[in-house]
C-alpha cells in the first residue's frame, strides 16, 4: 500500500473514538517496559480474555513477544501526559511514573480509570503487528472520566463539557477564540483603527449559520476548518473575563485572506493586540514543532499545560 493510501486508511480509522492505555511489562531483566496504545479490545468475558497489538517495528517488540505476563493501564483524562511519555522514545519511561504491581508483576499506572492484569494466552501474528491475547488474573476500575483519542488526538471530555456549560451561562463574561493554522501559516486578523492583529473571535462557539459566533465568524470568512481542540482557558485579571481558546486547521488556503496567514517564522509579534496572545502564538508553535498540544488552563499570567495530545 502506497504512503497516500495508508495514510488515508490511518485517518479513516482514526474516526473511531477510542480510549487510551498503557501496556506494561518485564524484561528479561525484571526492568519494567510500556507502550501507549489504543488498540484494547474485550475479547471475552468466559474465559476472561483481552487483547492489545502492539508494531512489530516497536523497540519493544522483543520483550513483548516472548512476555507471559503482561498489563494494561486505562489512562484517565488528567493522564495524557503519560501517555505521551509512553508514546515517544524514553530511555526509562517509568522513571517519574508511579506504578505498583498486582499478581503477575506487570506494572500497572497508578491513577488509571482501570486496569487488567494478565497472563499471556497466545500471541497471533497478523500483518504488521502482533496481537497479544491476555487471561485476565486480576482487574479493578473506578469511575474516573477516562482519557479518549479521535482523529488523531485526544479529548478532555471534562474540560471539554465544563467549558460549553460555560459558554451558557449568560452570567458570565466569555471571549470564545481561535489559533486557525493552514500550513505553517497563522490567520490574524487586522484592526483598522490601530493596525493591531488579533485571533478570529466571538462571544461563543456557536455554529456556522449564527453571525455572532465563532464559527460564524470564521464562516464568514470563508474559512471552512477541521476539528476544533480546546487550546488555553484562562481569566483575564482586570475584568475576569474568560477566554476559551481553540486551534483548528484550516482544510484549504483561502486565496483572498493569503495577506491574512502569516508564516510561523515571519509573525509580526510586536503588533499583537495583547501579551496573553503573543505568548498564546508561541506556545502554539513550539507545541507544533514539537508535534505534542497541551490544554493550558489558569489565569492570564499563570496557570498550567493540564494536556498533551499528539497530531
Amino acid at each position: 500500500m502506497n504512503k497516500d493510501r495508508t495514510r488515508n486508511l490511518r485517518q479513516a480509522l482514526g474516526s473511531f473514538p477510542t480510549g487510551v492505555t498503557v501496556v506494561s511489562c518485564l524484561d528479561k531483566n525484571k526492568n519494567p517496559l510500556g507502550f501507549t496504545a489504543n488498540s484494547f479490545t474485550s475479547v471475552s468475558l468466559d474465559p476472561k480474555l483481552i487483547s492489545i497489538c502492539i508494531d512489530k517495528e516497536s523497540f519493544n517488540i522483543d520483550s513483548f513477544s516472548i512476555t507471559k505476563h503482561f498489563a494494561v493501564s486505562v489512562l484517565s483524562e488528567n493522564q495524557q501526559s503519560i501517555s505521551t511519555i509512553f508514546a515517544t522514545p524514553h530511555e526509562d519511561r517509568f522513571k517519574n511514573i508511579d506504578w505498583s504491581t498486582e499478581e503477575t508483576g506487570s506494572p500497572i499506572i497508578s491513577g488509571a480509570v482501570a486496569w487488567f492484569d494478565c497472563n499471556t494466552q497466545q500471541v497471533v501474528d497478523a500483518g504488521d503487528h502482533l496481537i497479544l491475547i491476555g487471561n485476565i488474573i486480576a482487574f479493578d476500575s473506578t469511575p474516573k472520566t477516562p482519557l479518549m483519542y479521535l482523529r488523531g488526538n485526544y479529548v478532555n471530555l471534562g474540560l471539554e463539557q465544563k467549558m460549553l456549560l460555560a459558554m451558557e451561562n449568560e452570567n458570565t463574561e466569555i471571549i470564545v477564540g481561535a489559533i486557525i493554522e493552514s500550513t505553517k501559516k497563522v490567520l490574524l486578523l487586522e484592526d483598522k483603527k490601530n493596525g493591531s492583529l488579533y485571533f478570529p473571535s466571538a462571544s461563543r462557539l456557536g455554529h456556522t449559520d449564527d453571525d455572532e459566533s465563532l464559527l460564524g465568524v470564521l464562516n464568514n470568512l470563508n474559512i471552512s476548518i477541521n476539528e476544533h481542540y480546546l487550546f488555553s482557558v484562562f481569566e483575564k485579571a482586570e475584568d475576569k473575563t474568560s477566554l476559551i481558546y481553540y486551534r483548528a486547521q484550516a482544510k484549504a488556503a483561502i486565496d483572498t485572506l493569503n495577506d491574512f496567514f502569516y508564516p510561523f517564522d515571519a509573525i509580526p509579534f510586536d503588533k499583537l493586540s495583547d501579551e496573553a496572545s503573543r505568548i498564546m502564538l508561541k506556545r502554539y508553535i513550539k507545541e507544533r514543532e514539537l508535534n505534542a498540544f497541551g490544554i493550558f488552563v489558569g489565569k492570564e499570567s499563570e496557570g498550567k499545560v493540564e494536556a498533551i495530545s499528539k497530531k
